[in-house]
């Protein structure tokens, strides 16, 4: 074992006093990655005294051109944890306002471990985590189970989910998401600085871009914080994120800083305050959730004891939602947050052990696609688990024991338009199925707005019996969307019977616009130039600028900025000839240093559609409304984006 101390004053290597964090930098044979791979400790000063206590690990991952260690004395660090290591370095002209607002310092006065692993990708360095796009098939995420296992075998750790937490910065920050995403099972809280909001990620013949703002379902039951920057490059993403969870009953909170707080720039900062947070919910873990959901782009994943595995075979999700005992749904997406499924996907599943052993169990099935209802049987094996299989077009299981009761749940909705907009008066009815074994005599049911730009119109309404097995269509509640900019709207519906009352979260996608576009490309098969100076082709056909039956075709349109940059539209139509589960979807990164993008959608059109239809679409694009000033000193001014909405027509074979 390799052990570096140092301490916390302005030194280099030094002999660690009373009182100071002791640091120690070692390795370990990495079996997902077949090599030696680094990481850092950080132990409390009672860690050596106190040999009959163990500690709680935060686990906390480095930003773009970090590392474990950082630089060697003398050289500047590309990592926004610079002013850490400058620190150690004995350059405090870059550690910030605080100096001793840093991991050492932490540790030196609270009883925790810190460990932070190391992101080093060797073909893409300074570049971290292989993500966006994945180039090496190095997935941090697998490797994560197998670090924890090793810290918990070395150190006197807590080796227990409300004994461990992530945390990160940037780039950091967005695998804390995305660890915490994959794994809520297995850590008690996350926290994350100034994150990265998406990234292309998964396996590399799978990748596809991944907006954690669309994925708050998965951090039901753990506790999580985020640190948001005034001028920080990634606020506006940032912002998103916090939009978003908070519309999503989450255990979340946010802390957001400016200029008494290293300028509200990005950067690690506050520590103690985002730490302290990871301690109290050591000191007071939040239980398990009984129900829960869950979003992954792998299509083999485990989470809280289930086993999923799937034969699909293209870039997406599988969506889990509101699994408990009693069943749950499983549903797939092209995108998030409203791509079409992937209807070819068989997913099987492996429940956890919470049946009688040797039991036979009743499933319920409804097909999200027609809502057709069947039955069948299942028998848990010897510890308790179900097995049964679900196709990628989308299904509800419910599972019952014989003599158990009715059980009313909300499986879907349907609105009684394709594309809502704004101020318009939307018909929202809830697909209630009742999965149980008996009749729901009875049943009250009412709709509520999560997000504030939204209005529920009508009263909880009450619904007659069902039958065991039976859909309802019969309850529908009126919305209206009060502004243009929204993106998703958070629904919940509340079904009470029989003294329970539960909960189902729904979303609703809103394409509003707000002017008429005349100034457009069609590209099938064209290729335009990009604001990253890159020549890009977009669409599929004979590349003559017209959309014609049988071709792939994408709108390109140009900004205010006069940049010569043709920026293409995601585009919403519920025109009939436009096939929507055969659309495609292009990403293009924004030139940000975020990993966020805009998508272009690639539409196909049907061989049947007649020459001269035309075709009316919503769309979306953005660009960048402020740009080309030094990011160190215009922070987040130099990154503001400017969304249009808007509807065009465009006509087909001529």
């Amino acid at each position: 074992m390799r052990s570096l101390l140092l301490s916390v004053c302005l030194c280099g290597a030094a002999a660690v006093s009373a009182g100071e964090a002791v640091i120690q930098d070692r390795s370990r044979h990495s079996d997902v990655f077949g090599e030696e791979r680094n990481y850092r400790v950080f132990l409390p000063p009672t860690y050596a005294t106190d040999v009959d206590h163990r500690f709680p690990v935060i686990y906390f991952f480095h930003g773009y051109g970090g590392r474990y260690n950082g630089p060697e004395y003398g050289e500047p660090s590309a990592s926004a944890e610079s002013r850490y290591y400058d620190e150690w370095n004995g350059d405090i002209e870059r550690s910030g306002p605080d100096p001793r607002d840093n991991i050492a310092t932490y540790v030196s006065e609270n009883d925790v471990i810190v460990v932070k692993w190391d992101g080093y990708v060797a073909a893409q360095y300074p570049r971290p985590y292989d993500v966006g796009p994945v180039k090496d098939d190095l997935h941090f995420v697998d490797e994560f189970p197998d670090l924890v296992a090793h810290i918990d075998a070395e150190y006197r750790t807590i080796p227990t989910r409300e004994g461990r937490a992530t945390s990160g910065l940037s780039m950091g920050g967005f695998m804390s998401m995305f660890v915490a995403s994959k794994y809520p099972h297995v850590i008690g809280s996350a926290s994350f600085f100034n994150p990265s909001s998406a990234f292309i990620i998964g396996p590399r013949a799978l990748q596809v871009y991944t907006p954690f703002r669309h994925m708050g379902r998965n951090y039901v039951g753990l506790p999580i914080r985020q640190h948001v920057g005034m001028k920080d490059f990634l606020r506006q993403h940032d912002l998103g994120i916090d939009r978003e969870f908070k519309a999503q009953e989450l255990s979340y909170e946010t802390w957001h800083y400016g200029v008494n707080y290293f300028d509200g720039f990005h950067t690690v900062v506050n520590v103690e305050g985002q730490f302290d947070f990871h301690m109290r919910h050591f000191r007071q873990p939040a239980p398990p959730p009984s129900e829960w959901s869950h979003i992954d782009v792998y299509p083999d994943f485990d989470i809280w004891g289930y086993r999923f595995a799937s034969d699909r075979d293209e870039p997406g999700f599988t969506a889990v939602d509101e699994a408990s005992a009693h069943g749950l749904k499983v549903t797939t997406r092209k995108w998030l947050p409203d791509g079409p499924n992937i209807p070819a996907a068989r997913i099987d599943i492996t429940t956890d052990g919470r049946y009688e052993p040797a039991g036979t169990y009743s499933l319920r099935r409804l097909a999200l696609s027609d809502l057709r209802a069947t039955e069948d049987e299942a028998t848990a094996d010897g510890e308790g688990r179900l097995r049964f299989a679900v196709s990628g077009a989308g299904e509800y299981v419910g599972a019952h024991a014989p003599g158990e009761s009715g059980r009313l749940v909300v499986a879907g909705h349907r609105l009684d338009r394709d594309v809502p907009q704004a101020w318009d008066v939307i018909q929202l009815t809830p697909v209630l199925f009742n999965a149980g074994g008996t009749a729901v005599e009875s049943a009250r049911v009412e709709l509520i707005a999560q997000t504030e730009d939204v209005e529920v119109l009508d009263a909880a309404v009450d619904v007659a019996a069902l039958g065991a097995g039976q859909v309802s269509l019969d309850t529908s509640f009126r919305i209206r969307c009060r502004s243009a900019e929204l993106e998703v709207a958070r629904m919940k519906v509340m079904v009470t019977h029989d003294g329970a009352t539960r909960r189902y979260l729904l979303d609703v996608p809103f394409y509003s616009t707000a002017a008429e576009l005349t100034e457009y490309r069609v590209a099938d098969g064209v290729a335009c130039i990009q604001d990253d100076d890159s020549e890009v082709t977009f669409g599929a056909g004979d590349a003559n600028g017209i959309a014609d039956p049988g071709e792939w075709v994408s709108i390109l349109t140009q900004s205010d900025r006069e940049d010569d940059v043709w920026y293409g539209l995601s585009l919403f139509t519920d025109d009939p000839y436009v096939d929507r589960a055969r659309e495609r979807s292009v990403w293009r990164h924004r030139p940000d240093w975020s990993g966020t993008a805009r998508r272009v959608s690639e539409v196909y059109i049907r061989e049947d559609c007649p020459p001269g239809h035309e075709i009316m679409f919503h769309g979306v694009y953005d660009f960048q409304k402020v740009g080309d000033m030094p990011r160190d000193r215009q922070g987040a001014h130099s990154f503001v984006y400017e969304t249009r909405r808007v509807r065009l027509t465009v006509p087909v074979g001529r």
